[in-house]
């Protein structure tokens, strides 16, 4: 499973507009692979939260696109 370490979080900018009833917050989650190569993909700031996610952590990207902390005894 790729492992990755969080670069940056930065909430999405959405301007003057008020996000759509229901709409989570979301943010872009920049990611830096053991290989160097870098990705950015959103995810919600709640589920971020929920796992515990800051930037510095190291991460499994699942196959559905979710994110799964990495124990910091695994590592």
């Amino acid at each position: 499973m790729p492992e990755y370490r969080v670069l940056r979080i930065e909430e999405q900018m959405y301007g003057c507009e008020e996000l759509p009833a229901g709409q989570p917050v979301l943010c872009d989650v920049v990611l830096e692979g053991t290989d160097g190569a870098c990705c950015t993909l959103p995810c919600p700031d709640k589920e971020l939260t929920r796992l515990d996610i800051d930037e510095g952590s190291r991460v499994h990207l699942l196959p559905d696109g979710t994110l799964q902390k990495i124990s910091e005894e695994l590592l």
